[in-house]
């Protein structure tokens, strides 16, 4: 191997900028020599390739993934418009009062408006004397008080009511004082004859009835009445006396005499007594059994004079003959039931006459014998008294006779004619007449019997149907007079008319307005049962819960009168007052609000995660070729630890030697930075480069060969230890299996067994043993000592052929004097703090020299030498500091004469990888770091700041990793999509840094302190060393990343698993998680109130995304569709209404064919939704103007800059990803501002588990927008994770995809950290405070700084969400259930529950000292007294792969169930779309 600049070719390297702008001209460097690189034979990867395919899989994946995003940019706005925009489902309208379902069905609530009449119902007036009301429906300790009722009539009237489909309503009555304020009176519970109107109209209600006799007249010489045969029954109603007596007298008619008398005629015809012949084979019979009526015609003839009116029908009574009442039945004549009935035509004479001559006869009881009639001539009927006309008395027989069943004449829409010489009540005839004396009547029932008993209904035994008492028997001698008048007189029965018997007290004696309302009987059909006495209901208008109203107004029960708002002379409510247009209930509260800003904060911060996704990633060289790294002048590996054990360290060491670059072609150095200043590693770390010194040398190339192999190998023995079985930071020692990993024993065996080495000799390998069994006794030799922490320790280590291995081993223990207590840890020169003078004419070569004179500026005796500059030995005391002193002291080290390469590699930059000492290089991590800081040209890219790996660990595996060690989400998702823009930020460990610093840098510069001279009062400039990172704050890696990115630099990031750590325990890493939001913090402070160099560009990224969100909650919050460049005068009123005049045009026709029949009966709700529309395109199409404006200045600058070679004053982004880059810092500085989302959330679903719900949504409406966003969310993480698996694979074979788990645990830190970032916001501004006005230094933490404070924070805040969920049951169980909307708060929290269980138990008892082998020598009398058994127990219950496994899939299932979940529950979307947009983790 070759290091020496005389026998090295020179690679070709870009012109580097010198300042901290990038310059992108590029020069090729030539070799006067050797001409320039393009002058020789490209290696066979850099020979021309041909096209590649068109479209790769990765590349539909990126497709897919803009797709998705812009259309979820769409989507999600426009569902949260839609949240407060659409009505609310109409059952949950008027929330404020008690239940009272509202109409909602289309077009319900016009029918109010449509009843043509002036008082669609009538209501009977208020009673205005105190005597007419009744004061005895309340009482106050048993005496009456001024409360009361009466009874009122009601009398409906809307024809319109049957259009709308509108069958049964039911009264309501409403009562008021100030028409303000209402309560309910009574309902149909107090409704009488009937709980309904039986009819709608005055027309139908006003129905005139008469119930016939039981039994037709007898058959007679003469009637020819057959009941078998064909037969026309007509209903002739008469108005005038004067008719009345002419048809009296007559016994049979005539057509004309119909017409001529009768003002309403129709009946029924064909067979009757259940018979099968059809009506329709009788002239004018219809199939319904009924006579063709017309008003000039009866039967199909006309008959000339007629002007028949109303509607007759004759409907058979189906009650029990026995029944006085008349209930009528659907049958058709010819299904009428006929019966029997018994008729005796003697007199009493006739009797005491056949008793002389032979006996009486049978008995009613038993008529055998008896003559049935059929209608024959038996006799002649006797018109005076009803005896037969015979010369015989045998021809009087009693008989049997088959009779029509009684049946019901009813006649509506017949109205009395004009003049006084009318009946109150119409009279009616029943006639009869027959297929053979067509046009001819006659009466179908005797108008009187005269002394002879009525005809008796039977049964088929001939015995009487009704029984009656002896004294009841027909009797000629006390025999009443009927009058016929009467005996055919109708009745009114007025159908449309309700009486309200109160039972509740309608209001107090004064001021009353009373409201009948009639509702439709669907208001019953629900869950609702009933009203409440007295409850509480909606002001007017009343058409949205009344399909008809009317109402009174008075002072009631009161004698004088006084006028009164909404009331007429006549005591009437106006209608106009009672209707009105309904405004449709939006879901407009408070709570909605609230959560709706919430939503569209959450979806601002998911739109700038999943932004850069849209770019696509920046090409880089794919292959690792040595010749990559002769372009660098130095790769270094810098190991900082503080307090970790030597087995972690060695462990570390190992892996950072054993991925040194094959055929590497510049230095490769290897840096442990032992911040904790401990003698006995740097003991351990000359013991290890004793090893390597030992390791056997065959000559040639083959000690580099040898001692990578020994190495990569010694790797492969380590990289799946942990803390556990080395022993840091737990009791007990190594095991000897362990050990022999950890000292390379096991490792030299088994090179000796299988990786060729056997066949040397074994002397060969003795110094090796030698060696490597004293590293295995110094391992295990825990003995720690600490000397001259004030100086700086540091020693090397080289091969002694310089130029046989390129690897490098330093050992860095920078000065750590012990300070003060009562003084501050500050940053710059002050008392209590140590310092060293450096000369005006210092070199870089002094710089340790001058460190070793370091001391303790005492406080009285500061040293002010104008000549000298006073120098903090530590700017930072964190790992910030050792990390800058490490890359000092390399560069000084690189610039040593024995260390130059002699040529323009001297210039070049060098590779500073950070590698923590609980993680481990793997043999393959430079060779897939190197060529990403190269270009497709194999040139070193200037413009890649640096490259971060992922961390994993091994022994967290994704079911098992309950704290989300692994931050997988993050590392599989998050920085897969920032890396398509370069905007990785750095994670600190596994990061490499491309660094550069110009020729004659100095390792001093000057910095303007933050503390105030004593004496000036001002803040003077003063000398400090180097610093490449940034020691401001604990998160030095973000810092410095946010630096790169502030000077035009980006990221590239390597989704491998290069790296294997090893897990804090839970204590340590929620201590990490609390630091890094705490530096992010400290950091933000810093930034925003600071004029660094390019903050300016975060200013704009920052105001620009508030201003993003502003956008939206006005988009939410704008009820009108005008945009506001028009309100404020930028834009004309008359061009803006000229240019959306087409666009509203197109948008209604659209809707119209859309839904015509729906917005034609809501043309409110279309206006509503044509708003929304217009307003959701305004700000669209604001939203593109705005990124086109960005687009065409950032391209123009890229023109200006890059293409032009010109240079701006400010530096300003030139290319689109840099704007990417820049959202991804401002989201790295504000990430901890939403901290409250998780907060918010769950006390909003507590909220709605036990206040009153005041949202309502449309669970299609609702089931269609989540069916969407779901399908975008999932979409968008499925095409970035396959996009980069897929790239991953055809790179280095290796996937690691995004499993359930990693969102699962993704989910539970977002619930976990809420009360951490909170606390490390406190904490943040205190130390920002302090580093602001004291100068202090607050980039350094010490062991599990806060880590006790934040295990607990998150123990006992996810115990309180567990039992939070049970209490929440518990509720439910008990009163919840009755309410509506509280089920789904409690699945919710019962989620939230589930979430969290892993992570809380693992925090109580995942770490239990209780040993299962100790728990099963417990009896169970100790067991349950022992708090470590239940531990156990309940680890063994819940931390177990069965438990995690159904947890896992609980999230996908309760993601795919969902949207179908709303169908049922619409409050559940809310919460999911909250989950999808709040659920990103931030490192």
């Amino acid at each position: 191997m070759l290091l020496t600049g005389a026998t090295r070719a020179p690679a070709r390297f870009p012109a580097w900028p010198m300042d901290e702008t990038i310059d992108t001209r590029s020069t090729e460097l030539e070799d006067p020599e050797l001409g320039t690189f393009s002058d020789h034979m490209r290696p066979m990867h850099l020979k021309p390739r041909c096209c590649g395919p068109p479209l790769t899989a990765a590349c539909c994946c990126h497709c897919f993934y803009v797709c998705q995003f812009l259309i979820f940019m769409v989507v999600f706005p426009l569902w949260t418009k839609w949240l407060v925009t659409n009505p609310m489902p109409t059952q949950y309208w008027h929330e404020a009062f008690p239940s009272w379902p509202v109409i909602s069905a289309a077009g319900g609530q016009e029918l109010a408006f449509e009843s043509g009449v002036k008082h669609p119902i009538e209501m009977s007036p208020i009673p205005k004397e105190p005597d007419a009301c009744n004061y005895s429906c309340s009482s106050w300790r048993g005496y009456r008080t001024n409360e009361m009722n009466f009874r009122v009539s009601l009398i409906l009237n809307h024809s319109g009511l049957g259009k709308g489909f509108v069958h049964t309503v039911y009264p309501v009555l409403l009562a008021s004082a100030d028409f303000n304020d209402w309560w309910v009176v009574a309902d149909r519970r107090q409704a009488w004859p009937s709980p309904f109107w039986r009819a709608q109209t005055d027309a139908a209600g006003h129905t005139y009835v008469h119930d016939t006799e039981s039994c037709t007249r007898p058959p007679e010489k003469g009637t020819e009445l057959k009941m078998d045969s064909d037969l026309y029954v007509l209903a002739c109603l008469v108005w005038k006396p004067s008719s009345f007596a002419e048809l009296e007298s007559l016994d049979e008619l005539d057509d004309s005499d119909v017409a001529s008398y009768c003002q309403s005629a129709g009946g029924v015809c064909g067979w009757s007594c259940d018979s099968v012949l059809s009506p329709e084979l009788l002239e004018g019979c219809t199939a319904k059994s009924t006579i063709e009526m017309t008003r000039t015609s009866v039967a199909g003839r006309e008959i000339p004079g007629a002007d028949f009116q109303g509607e007759v029908e004759l409907k058979q009574c189906e009650s029990n003959i026995k029944s006085k009442s008349c209930e009528t039945s659907m049958d058709s004549f010819r299904q009428w039931t006929c019966h029997n009935c018994y008729w005796d035509p003697r007199t009493e004479d006739d009797m005491r006459r056949l008793q002389g001559i032979g006996g009486l006869p049978p008995p009613p009881g038993g008529l055998d014998g008896l003559w049935l009639g059929s209608g024959d001539d038996k006799g002649d009927e006797d018109t005076s008294g009803g005896a037969f006309d015979t010369k015989t008395d045998e021809a009087k027989q009693p008989m049997v006779y088959t009779s029509l069943p009684r049946f019901r004449v009813s006649v509506s829409g017949a109205p009395p004619p004009e003049g006084t010489d009318v009946f109150s009540q119409p009279r009616v005839f029943v006639l009869y007449s027959s297929r053979e004396k067509k046009g001819i009547w006659q009466k179908l029932y005797k108008d009187s019997y005269g002394k002879l008993s009525p005809p008796e209904p039977v049964d088929a035994e001939n015995k009487p149907l009704v029984k009656k008492p002896e004294s009841e028997y027909y009797n000629e001698e006390v025999v009443p007079l009927v009058d016929p008048a009467s005996k055919h007189a109708m009745k009114l029965t007025q159908q449309n008319r309700l009486e309200i018997d109160p039972g509740w007290c309608y209001g107090r004696q004064g001021p009353m307005y009373l409201v009948a309302c009639a509702v439709n009987s669907t208001l019953y059909e629900g869950t609702f049962e009933r009203f409440k006495p007295g409850q509480q209901a909606a002001p007017p208008p009343f058409n949205d819960r009344c399909v008809a109203v009317g109402g009174r107004c008075a002072f009631a029960c009161q004698g004088e009168q006084r006028p009164m708002a909404n009331c007429s002379e006549d005591g009437y409510i106006h209608q106009s007052a009672l209707l009105g247009d309904v405004a449709y209930e939006k879901n407009q509260t408070t709570p909605v609000w609230l959560f709706c800003y919430v939503l569209l904060v959450g979806f601002g911060v998911k739109a700038v995660m999943l932004c850069p996704g849209v770019f696509s990633p920046y090409p880089h060289f794919r292959r690792y070729d040595p010749e990559l790294t002769a372009m660098l002048r130095y790769i270094m590996v810098t190991v900082p630890s503080a307090g970790e054990s030597k087995c972690t360290v060695l462990r570390n060491i190992v892996g950072a030697i054993g991925c040194m670059p094959k055929d590497c072609r510049c230095r490769y150095h290897v840096a442990f930075v032992d911040e904790g200043h401990r003698a006995e590693q740097k003991v351990m770390f000359m013991k290890l480069a004793a090893v390597i010194e030992r390791v056997p040398n065959f000559g040639g190339v083959s000690y580099e060969e040898n001692v990578s192999r020994f190495f990569q190998s010694w790797v492969e023995d380590t990289k799946k230890m942990d803390l556990a079985k080395v022993k840091d930071g737990y009791p007990g020692e190594v095991e000897p299996e362990v050990m022999l990993r950890m000292c390379g024993k096991n490792t030299l065996r088994k090179l000796r067994k299988e990786g060729g080495w056997g066949s040397m000799p074994p002397e060969v390998f003795e110094p090796l043993e030698v060696a490597l069994n004293i590293l295995e006794e110094d391992l295990k030799n825990s003995k720690k000592e600490k000397k001259d922490l004030h100086r700086d320790d540091v020693a090397d280590w080289e091969p002694q052929d310089r130029n046989s291995l390129a690897l490098r081993l330093h050992y860095l223990a920078r000065a750590k004097p012990m300070e003060d207590e009562r003084t501050i840890k500050a940053q710059h020169v002050a008392p209590g703090t140590w310092y060293y003078k450096v000369p005006q004419n210092a070199e870089n070569k002094d710089w340790l020299k001058l460190r070793a004179n370091a001391r303790e500026m005492v406080y009285g005796l500061e040293d002010d030498d104008p000549f000298m500059n006073n120098v903090p030995l530590r700017t930072s005391r964190g790992k910030a500091g050792g990390l800058n002193f490490a890359e000092n002291y390399l560069s000084i080290y690189a610039d040593k004469p024995e260390n130059m390469y002699g040529d323009e590699r001297d210039n070049y930059p060098c590779l500073y990888s950070i590698c923590d000492a609980r993680h481990q290089f793997q043999t393959d991590f430079f060779h897939s770091t190197i060529p990403y800081f190269f270009d497709d040209e194999m040139e070193l890219n200037p413009y890649v700041g640096f490259t971060q790996c992922p961390q994993f660990f091994h022994e967290m595996q994704d079911k098992l990793d309950y704290l989300d060690n692994n931050n997988a989400q993050f590392f599989r998702l998050n920085c897969m999509i920032r890396n398509c823009c370069g905007g990785v930020s750095s994670c600190g460990t596994n990061g490499t840094w491309l660094i550069r610093h110009s020729q004659g840098d100095l390792v001093w510069e000057r910095e303007r302190r933050r503390v105030r001279d004593a004496e000036s009062k001002r803040k003077s400039q003063e000398y400090v060393e180097r610093r490449t990172f940034h020691e401001s704050c604990k998160v030095e890696d973000t810092a410095s990343s946010l630096q790169t990115v502030l000077r035009g630099r980006r990221s590239q990031f390597i989704n491998r698993r290069l790296s294997y750590g090893m897990a804090k325990n839970p204590v340590d890493y929620l201590a990490a998680v609390q630091r890094w939001a705490e530096g992010g913090v400290v950091l933000s402070l810093q930034t925003f109130f600071s004029c660094h160099k390019g903050v300016y560009m975060v200013w704009f990224t920052l105001i620009f995304f508030f201003g993003f969100l502003a956008s939206l909650f006005r988009l939410v919050s704008k009820t009108d569709p005008q945009w506001e460049f028009v309100k404020w005068g930028y834009v004309e009123e008359d061009w803006y209404t000229e240019v959306m005049a087409p666009v509203v045009k197109w948008l209604r026709s659209f809707a119209l064919v859309a839904r015509s029949e729906y917005f034609s009966q809501n043309p409110k709700l279309l206006e509503t939704y044509l708003t929304m529309t217009l307003q959701f395109i305004s700000w669209v199409l604001c939203l593109v103007f705005v990124f086109i404006f960005i687009f065409i200045l950032t391209e123009f600058l890229k023109v200006v800059q890059r293409v032009c070679g010109l240079k701006l004053p400010v530096l300003w982004p030139d290319e689109m990803r840099w704007w990417g880059r820049l959202l991804i810092s401002m989201d790295n500085l504000t990430y901890f501002l939403w901290f409250w989302t998780a907060f918010f959330w769950i006390g909003f679903n507590y909220y709605s588990i036990f206040a009153k719900r005041t949202y309502h949504f449309s669970s299609t409406g609702m089931f269609s927008f989540m069916l969407a966003v779901q399908l975008l969310s999932w979409g968008m993480v499925i095409a970035a994770s396959m996009r980069y698996t897929l790239s991953t694979s055809m790179e280095a074979n290796e996937v690691i995809g995004l499993s359930m788990d990693n969102l699962w645990r993704s989910t539970q830190l977002f619930y976990i950290s809420a009360p951490l970032l909170l606390y490390s916001i406190i904490k943040g501004i205190q130390d920002y405070m302090r580093y602001q006005m004291y100068g202090e230094d607050i980039s350094f933490w010490v062991g599990g700084d806060r880590g006790v404070m934040s295990t607990n924070l998150v123990k006992y805040w996810t115990l309180f969400l567990i039992l939070g969920a049970i209490g929440a049951w518990i509720y439910y169980s008990i009163e919840g259930r009755k309410h509506t909307g509280v089920l789904s708060a409690v699945i919710i929290v019962t989620l939230i529950a589930l979430d969290v269980l892993h992570p809380c138990t693992y925090l109580w008892v995942g770490r239990t000292k209780m040993t299962k082998e100790k728990a099963a020598q417990l009896t169970w009398s100790q067991a349950i007294v022992t708090r470590g058994w239940w531990e156990v127990m309940i680890g063994k219950l819940i931390l177990n792969q069965t438990v995690t496994g159904v947890m896992k899939w609980l999230g996908p299932a309760w993601f795919v169930l969902m949207p179908f979940l709303t169908l049922v529950m619409p409050y559940i979307g809310v919460n999911q779309a909250f989950m999808m947009i709040g659920s990103t983790t931030n490192r």
